[in-house]
Formats: C-alpha cells, structure tokens, sequence
C-alpha cells in the first residue's frame, strides 16, 4: 500500500511539472476547435497560429534551458 502511494506522488510531481504547458496545449486544442465549429477556412487559420506559437513557445523553452 505505501508504494502504491509513493507511486502517485511521484505521478502528481511530474504532471505538476508540466502542469502549465498542459494547460496551453489543451486551450490551443479548444481554440482550434472552436474555429473549425465556425468555419472551415477559419480553422484552418487556426491551426496556423497554433502551430506558430508552439513552435514560438517552444524556442522559448528551448534557449531557457
């Protein structure tokens, strides 16, 4: 039983680690399908600027390192 919990805590950390960038994947996902809900053409745009910030936010990450 105390490694089952050990194992979640462990679990938790890393996905709090990575928490933030979680969290902008997923709104980047809604919003792309959010503009595939309007338009064709628009989500096509939309997965665009998607694309463009993460690779942005990527870069970012990538010189912080």
């Amino acid at each position: 039983m105390r490694i089952v919990v050990c194992l979640i805590a462990k679990f938790f950390k890393f996905i709090w680690k990575y928490f933030d960038i979680l969290c902008f994947l997923t709104a980047i996902i809604f919003a792309v399908w959010g503009c595939f809900l309007l338009n064709f053409t628009v989500g096509i745009f939309g997965i665009a600027v998607g694309l463009i910030l993460v690779g942005y936010l990527s870069e970012q990450i990538a010189n912080l390192q």
